[in-house]
């Protein structure tokens, strides 16, 4: 699976990179943080993730102004801007309607005022770690402390990610995407924004059916402000999960699975299987699209070395992939899990 790096212009001039992933029904990723693009997509932890939301859907993921491949040459920031953002990647590629997907940050916020504004194009909406009210995270306190410390170095991203089978690595990788998304000024600016950020108003206004998700330890944005959205937006469907991560690729598991359920009504089958494995049964005892490539290769002899470069990812994170499918499986060799995969029919081998 590739990507397609397109541009676009907004109505106040600014160039704004998107996007494209996979193929089926258009999946629009809400922008929330500074990001880029094509770094993002090298990153073995981001790209994973990114392929498993895509398959099934045409994923649309867009860089916020001023970070990125987007232009970085703005004099300001705001809200109504960032949100103008959204507006100029749908209306240039003629989306009429569409899941809207919001991973956290001011994507919730941005999420929110465009399904309220915009119900004709708003096919579903999925809000994961959403707030209304940017003043219900921290107190003005904690606003400011944070502001002050993302200005002098960045994002702290070590204090947000919190989650079981991180490595090193990885937190070297997510730290170096963040520091290519925007400068550390810009990236504070956005934090101001986040903060003074309040859509309470719009949440009543939705009509789309709303999935929201939110991990009970969120370090970011309290469980109890998640909780207040869902109540909020009539008919929602509210799914709580274990962690303290507020980063989605940490919750990677949970998070695809849960978003590919409640789109399953856009695709007519189980989201899971379309592309990579069209024409078989959905995967079994919940494994992931990741796992599965990693259980095929593992069950054709290939060594943990072998798979990370097949599949362009670190061996340690092969080895947490081996180690899940074990507890999935209960099994506990190599040899047990071909057997699994042969009899699920998810390998063959020539009878020759």
């Amino acid at each position: 699976m590739g990507q397609t790096i397109g541009f676009c212009t907004a109505t106040d001039g600014i160039r704004i990179a998107y996007a494209t992933t996979g193929d089926g029904p258009p999946l629009v990723y809400a922008t929330g943080w500074p990001g880029h693009l094509a770094l993002e997509w090298r990153k073995p932890f981001a790209r994973g993730f990114l392929e498993d939301l895509a398959a099934g859907f045409t994923l649309i993921r867009y860089d916020m102004r001023g970070s990125g491949l987007s232009d970085d040459a703005v004099a300001a920031l705001s809200f109504d801007a960032l949100a103008a953002d959204l507006e100029a990647v749908v209306d240039h590629l003629h989306l009429e309607r569409f899941a809207l997907l919001s991973l956290g940050d001011l994507a919730g916020p941005i999420a929110i005022r465009y399904a309220a504004n915009r119900p004709e194009r708003v096919s579903r909406l999925v809000l994961n770690s959403p707030f209304a009210r940017g003043s219900d995270i921290a107190s003005v306190r904690k606003q400011r402390a944070t502001i002050d410390f993302v200005l002098n170095y960045g994002f702290p991203t070590s204090e947000f990610v919190d989650a079981p089978g991180v490595d090193a690595e990885t937190l070297r990788d997510v730290r170096h995407l963040v520091e290519a998304g925007a400068s550390h000024a810009w990236q504070a600016e956005v934090l101001r924004i986040l903060y003074a950020a309040d859509v309470t108003h719009w949440l009543g206004r939705i009509v789309a059916p709303t999935l929201v998700l939110h991990a009970r330890g969120d370090t970011f944005v309290p469980f109890e402000v998640g909780r207040d959205v869902a109540a909020r937006i009539s008919g929602a469907e509210f799914v709580p999960f274990e962690g303290a991560s507020n980063a989605p690729w940490a919750h990677r598991q949970v998070i695809v699975q849960e978003v590919h359920r409640f789109l399953r009504p856009l695709l007519g089958q189980s989201p899971a299987m379309v592309p990579r494995d069209a024409g078989r049964e959905p995967l079994p005892d919940n494994l992931t699209v990741r796992e599965v490539e990693v259980l095929r290769l593992l069950a054709h002899g290939r060594s943990s070395r072998e798979i990370a470069d097949a599949l362009v990812i670190s061996a340690r994170t092969v080895e947490r992939h081996i180690a899940n499918i074990y507890a999935k499986l209960n099994v506990r060799t190599r040899a047990q899990a071909t057997a699994y995969a042969l009899t699920r029919r998810l390998v063959q081998f020539d009878s020759a």
